[in-house]
């Protein structure tokens, strides 16, 4: 049978993103069915972790900062027109690519009709205080470029349905795999109880909440350690974090080799978020063993077993998440049927293999469509 040849496309820098394309790619290049390329950004932070992988690669030069950024506009043109002739030139049956990038849109001007795209769609909505109104725009136009969709939640499908009127019988529900980093760390013996918030500081995950609820945690004498790990602006919070104990704050960007010595100091990771789709964070949690407390907020409540893997909280405010904690905390026994089923999601469910095996059914749906010319 012939191989379907697919172009596997993330352009990013840093974050997410490559670290996904990454794992999907080396599961798909498993596939016998498939004959995978890549196109990557040379200033990929992790690009030297491909190197490792035998997959022919479209390799571009995009940024490396906000400077860089603007500068590389003058030659985006040529590196659109080197990315379509590289696919005339290898006639593909499917373009996936895994998330999206400021510069998607003007290169997908270029595209050709007749080659299906799979856009994964980590969001439906950009996320309050980032820059909604050009994310916005960005995120419709390349939907509406997209013969076909993967969503990581039912969440996210369901509201890109009501918002794209986007057809239903074109979206593919995958979960996020499990970010390996460094998953044979030592899990560390600790003497208080460490609860970590990690990734971007933005108003819409609620930091401020975790902070009330690690203040009437300390009210009630409960030994707690909060460390915060991410960039952002943290100055909304001076007040709470100048004086409330026990917390660490590091922020600032965390690189990759850090992030599994980080959750493996961890007893508790927790999202108190006010808003959304899903969390990357929560895969990653798993992968190192750590159960997860979350509010009970769009993708979150699909991607926590309650009492299985972690916590759902009754709602996004303080008191119930300091209930939660503290629950955890004096009930040892729950805490490590959270953690032993935070593994068993991150080696069943979330592996890899198994998410590879759902995206090549997708992209040979994509491929059976187009060569009958359906939509």
């Amino acid at each position: 049978m012939k191989k379907l040849k697919v172009l596997l496309w993330h352009w990013g820098r840093r974050g997410g993103g490559p670290r996904y394309t990454l794992e999907l790619a080396r599961e798909l290049a498993k596939d016998d069915s498939l004959s995978l390329h890549l196109s990557l950004s040379r200033q990929c932070e992790i690009y030297k972790d491909f190197a490792s992988l035998p997959i022919p690669r479209l390799d571009v030069d995009t940024y490396s900062n906000l400077k860089t950024a603007f500068m590389a506009l003058g030659r985006l043109p040529f590196v659109r027109h080197r990315f379509w002739r590289y696919i005339a030139k290898e006639n593909f049956d499917v373009i996936v690519c895994t998330m999206s990038h400021l510069w998607n849109v003007p290169v997908l001007l270029g595209k050709r009709r007749h080659t299906p795209y799979l856009f994964v769609l980590h969001d439906a909505v950009p996320h309050p205080g980032e820059n909604f109104l050009l994310r916005h725009y960005l995120l419709r136009k390349e939907v509406n470029k997209a013969q076909g969709i993967v969503t990581l939640t039912q969440h996210v499908k369901n509201t890109l349905i009501s918002e794209y009127r986007y057809p239903e019988t074109s979206t593919w529900v995958i979960p996020h795999g499990v970010f390996p980093y460094n998953d044979s760390a030592p899990k560390a013996t600790n003497t208080d109880f460490r609860l970590l918030f990690f990734g971007r500081i933005l108003p819409y995950k609620g930091l401020d909440i975790l902070l009330r609820a690690h203040e009437i945690l300390l009210g009630r004498g409960v030994n707690v350690h909060l460390h915060i790990a991410g960039p952002g602006d943290s100055s909304p919070y001076t007040e709470l974090l100048s004086k409330l104990p026990n917390i660490q704050l590091d922020n600032r960007w965390i690189a990759e080799e850090e992030i599994g010595d980080i959750f493996s100091q961890a007893d508790l990771v927790v999202l108190p978020y006010r808003e959304a789709s899903q969390s990357g964070v929560i895969a990653t949690s798993y992968a190192t063993g750590v159960p997860v407390l979350v509010t009970p907020i769009g993708g979150l409540v699909e991607q926590v077993k309650h009492e299985i893997s972690g916590l759902i909280s009754k709602e996004a405010s303080p008191e119930a998440l300091a209930n939660d904690i503290q629950r955890l905390l004096e009930d040892p026994a729950l805490l490590q049927q959270c953690a032993e089923g935070a593994v068993r999601e991150a080696r069943d469910t979330l592996a890899w293999p198994a998410i590879a095996r759902r995206f090549s059914e997708a992209i040979h749906c994509m491929a059976s469509r187009n060569s009958k010319g359906v939509s």
